[in-house]
């Protein structure tokens, strides 16, 4: 493990003893990323190089955090064995490979009670951080030993790519066929919330009392209900500002979803496109009642401000971090144990995707309204929907989306 620099007793510097290599946090002024760091707390060059490239392809913080800790892992693994990352074999994948799914743990080591494997996403990750790792050094640095490694893992030649891609395009695509393979797990079809559940959540979070007004979060039930009328994913929903919110004066209410990204919380709109989505007045009232609060509690409105901010906790008018949801998410899960335990702000997402066909709403209509780049991704994740005719059953989908104006 690692030890940090701590202060002594008299007043100096312990030690500092780091056993392997790390991921490391990085904020340079407003921007946030991740940089490996060998045993002598050293930057790995040949890692940084690599991470940079996908800073100035503007790879989401997530990605770039994903990676550097795959990254971070391997160079342990190099350290552990001494040897020279230009000069690795398919064996040392292989290793690494094994590594992964049993944790860290040492292969040549036999328990008798073996440890819980990783996920089969964490190995994956990890292998294709270190492939896209190798790939780059082959094409942009000119590592010869690099290009050998990964055609031998790949199975294949780089002549047929006339420039350097996406690695997370050209890791399964194409004729390659990989040395080291990688078992998937079976994806079943994306979970989603019936209508009640929805309306349990919003519950907790606000809801009007006849005489009383709201009660509860208005500001949570604004955005439970903006997740469950437009489909945004959470990112989208905490980046959405008040001049992106254009209320309806004689028109339909909509929200503009726009390509942007905040590195202190770690938030960045996928895909970075740009869509209109139109919204049902009720919701657009609701925002309204919102606009009221913020008032009211002393928020300095303006058009640049993030429409979520803090309000209970935290610094006040600040925008809302993820982590504040995910925390009333688990004290929500205490109060309703019957819901699905594993339920997060993405299951929105999904359930509006499965509202909208059900209710026959044209595929291409549907595919814009979430962000989708091409139809392919919203028919191959949502293809059990059309062809399940039983959940038509499970609950009225044709008038909850009638209360959405989705079609608008």
């Amino acid at each position: 493990m690692t030890s940090l620099t701590i202060p002594s007793p008299g007043g100096r510097l312990a030690s500092t003893v780091v056993a392997m290599a790390v991921r490391q946090r990085a904020v340079i002024g407003d921007e946030v990323t991740y940089v490996v760091l060998d045993r002598q707390w050293q930057v790995v060059e040949p890692v940084e190089a690599y991470l940079e490239y996908l800073r100035q392809e503007q790879y989401s913080l997530n990605t770039v955090r994903l990676y550097a800790q795959g990254l971070a892992s391997w160079w342990s693994m190099l350290e552990d064995g001494g040897l020279d990352w230009s000069r690795v074999k398919v064996d040392d994948l292989a290793r690494f490979k094994r590594r992964l799914r049993d944790r860290g743990i040492d292969s040549t080591v036999i328990t008798l009670r073996p440890e819980q494997t990783a996920a089969s996403s964490t190995v994956d990750v990890g292998l294709s951080s270190v492939l896209g790792f190798y790939r780059y050094h082959a094409i942009v640095t000119g590592v010869p030993a690099a290009r050998q490694f990964y055609e031998h893992v790949m199975g294949g030649t780089m002549e047929a790519r006339s420039r350097y891609a996406s690695f997370l395009g050209h890791l399964g695509g194409g004729q390659d066929r990989r040395v080291i393979g990688r078992r998937r797990e079976p994806k079943g079809p994306p979970p989603f919330l019936t209508p009640q559940q929805m309306k349990v959540i919003k519950d907790d979070a606000g809801r009007l009392e006849r005489g009383t007004g709201w009660c509860g979060d208005l500001r949570l039930r604004l955005f439970w209900t903006l997740l469950e009328e437009t489909g945004l994913r959470l990112a989208e929903a905490l980046l959405l500002r008040h001049r992106d919110w254009q209320p309806g004066t004689g028109t339909t209410a909509f929200v503009e979803v726009q390509p942007l990204e905040d590195g202190r919380r770690r938030l960045r709109a996928k895909n970075q496109q740009h869509r209109r989505v139109y919204i049902s007045d009720e919701l657009d009232d609701l925002y309204g009642e919102y606009l009221f609060l913020l008032v009211e509690l002393g928020v300095d409105v303006q058009d640049d401000l993030p429409v979520f901010v803090n309000l209970y906790r935290g610094e006040f008018g600040r925008p809302l971090r993820p982590e504040t949801i995910y925390d009333w998410i688990e004290g929500f899960k205490r109060r309703h144990p019957l819901l699905p335990s594993r339920w997060t702000p993405h299951w929105f997402r999904h359930t509006h995707a499965t509202a909208l066909l059900l209710a026959g709403v044209p595929e291409h209509v549907v595919q814009r309204r979430l962000g989708h780049r091409d139809i392919h991704t919203l028919m191959t994740t949502y293809a059990h929907v059309t062809e399940d005719a039983a959940m038509r059953a499970a609950a009225d989908w044709k008038a909850l989306v009638a209360r959405w104006g989705a079609t608008a």
